[in-house]
């Protein structure tokens, strides 16, 4: 997908001022397509897929992600991997491919979504990196060692309009959805990153979007869903709520232990048949909100949903760069770096005999 033109981009603006960031796009539709390569496909005939979800945080540190997916014992090997926060052509992340690049490195085949069509360089931070943004894409990809077959993205309901954010945006809220073929099974696979500025009702309503499209496109084939489902308890567009949730997950471990009893997608994934008890770590901390002045947020926002599969071998990969948990590599001069805020969840996901 190509850098967009400046014209297109300001009709885009002048619609969004009358609309919203997302039907915009009616202006610019190729950001509703998908790009990748599918350059390989596994003849391993597996009972298992190994899985990994991380949301890489912009994709900042291309060389210490590739080092842990190759290097950490709870990491290698995995047969598909799901990636939230990736930039295409952003100057914060050196306008580097960031998809393209991590899946040469990792010799997996990929697809990309555009989420957002970033109008700023992004946070206060990195509005001060000198230089320009070249295609100023932010976006989703799966990774796959087998065949990416029958991609396609689509939108979620809009539940906050990033147009008007300070962190100013086109676009919104997406998933993607593909399968690939094990031996003689097939699955479906689904990756998203669901709305932190809104509430549980509003995750819900997403949520329940991509439990229609699952349902619709894969009624007869096991299903996983993956991504940072923002699935903090809380509002993050409400600075009351903020506040008040540093003082609540101190001495509220159920919004970390027991989520499900302060947001309603997973009663939700319940219902459509999905699994999410066994098929992550319980009371798991994937996220380190930073906050100047405070103690980090520790929140459990990463989550994997698993349809007719059997799940075991679920763990976290804490991702401060720590030369002593890989085997085999060092990389001395990345000791102590926090690859991103988010940690790296794993799942093995078995086949059910027929």
């Amino acid at each position: 997908m190509n850098k967009i033109e400046v014209q297109k981009i300001q009709l885009a603006i002048d619609k969004a001022n009358d609309t919203s960031g997302v039907e915009a796009l009616e202006i610019i539709p190729e950001l509703n397509d998908i790009e990748g390569t599918n350059r390989f496909d596994s003849i391993e005939k597996k009972d298992y897929l190994k899985l990994v979800l991380f949301n890489a945080e912009r994709g900042k540190y291309l060389e210490e992600i590739d080092a842990y997916m190759k290097y950490h014992p709870a990491l290698i090997d995995a047969d598909i991997i799901f990636f939230n926060e990736l930039d295409k052509g952003m100057i914060r992340t050196g306008n580097k491919d960031t998809a393209l690049e991590l899946a040469g490195r990792l010799s997996m085949n990929y697809i990309y979504g555009v989420e957002f069509l970033e109008l700023t360089k992004g946070g206060s931070r990195e509005r001060k990196v000198p230089g320009e943004n070249n295609e100023a894409f932010h976006g989703n990809a799966i990774m796959s060692r087998y065949e990416l077959k029958d991609s396609f993205l689509i939108r979620l309901p809009l539940e906050y309009d990033w147009f008007h954010d300070n962190q100013k945006r086109l676009g919104g809220r997406m998933a993607l959805l593909t399968k690939v073929r094990v031996g003689n099974n097939e699955v479906g696979l689904v990756c998203t990153h669901l709305e932190n500025m809104t509430s549980s009702t509003g995750r819900k309503n997403q949520m329940d979007y991509i439990l229609k499209q699952a349902d619709k496109h894969y009624p007869d084939i096991p299903v996983i869903i993956a991504g940072d489902m923002n699935t903090n308890t809380f509002n993050s567009n409400d600075k009351k709520d903020v506040e008040k949730a540093y003082l609540d997950f101190e001495k509220e471990k159920d919004r970390i232990y027991s989520p499900q009893l302060y947001e309603e997608i997973f009663q939700a994934v319940e219902e459509h048949g999905f699994d999410y008890t066994n098929a992550n770590v319980k009371g798991k901390l994937t996220r380190r909100k930073h906050k100047i002045g405070k103690d980090d947020l520790l929140l459990n926002l990463d989550w994997f949903f698993v349809k007719d599969m059997h799940c075991h071998q679920t763990n976290v990969v804490n991702t401060i760069f720590c030369n002593k948990e890989l085997s085999g590599f060092q990389m001395e001069q990345s000791e102590g770096i926090e690859i991103s805020d988010h940690n790296a969840i794993v799942l093995k996901a078995y086949f059910k005999k027929n």
